[in-house]
């Protein structure tokens, strides 16, 4: 399930590092002192000489929460309370629920809600190219095993401009972000509604 997952996707807390002073040896503690993220997203998958393109809208914090709303051309909402994976298809009109898989935090999702120590077992930054307000790290998963085969993450000034990785299907797929935040999340914006006449199942 998690390699449908947008993979995509921290933050309030500001530290002393800035966008100025970032490098290797401090990225990962940058993005966990940002406790609460919410952006929306153009989600673009590069495969065999073809593009597809999914719009949607993402909130996550450092507590393993988060709600992925996908807007265009799909109508499906994922989300987790930290403990359990909730997946909203309703097209098919059908939520399934499971315990979230451990390796889940390995996906890109990871990098916006797991915490500084997560963080620093999961990935390795191999580098940071810093030009002028632009700052751009590359992160390598640490597991063999991991959906993530390599991600890139490039901030403007503070904000989150883009995240591109290639996963382990050898796709590449760029999210641009707009309107992002690190204002605090209420837990409530991470419920589900569950419309009337769903089918649920449990996994």
């Amino acid at each position: 399930m998690k390699k449908s997952i947008l993979c995509c996707l921290s933050f309030l807390f500001f530290s002393s590092i800035n966008a100025v002073n970032i490098n290797e040896s401090n990225f990962l503690e940058f993005l966990s002192n940002k406790n609460y993220f919410s952006a929306e997203f153009v989600q673009t998958t590069f495969k065999d000489g073809q593009e597809r393109k999914i719009k949607g809208e993402i909130i996550a914090n450092r507590r393993g929460m988060f709600k992925v709303i996908y807007l265009r051309p799909l109508n499906e909402i994922i989300s987790s309370n930290g403990y359990q994976l909730y997946r909203l298809d309703k097209e098919i009109q059908q939520l399934d629920i499971s315990a979230i898989d451990a390796t889940f935090s390995e996906s890109p999702i990871g990098i916006f809600s797991s915490n500084k120590e997560e963080l620093e077992n999961l990935f390795t930054v191999q580098g940071c190219l810093i030009d002028a307000d632009i700052v751009t790290c590359v992160l390598e998963p640490k597991s063999d095993e991991s959906f993530l085969k390599l991600a890139s993450i490039k901030l403007i000034k503070e904000d989150l401009n883009s995240l591109t990785y290639i996963d382990s299907f050898e796709q590449k797929v760029v999210l641009d972000f707009s309107f992002v935040s690190w204002d605090r999340i209420s837990d409530n914006a991470f419920m589900l509604e569950i419309p009337e006449g769903i089918d649920v199942v449990n996994h």
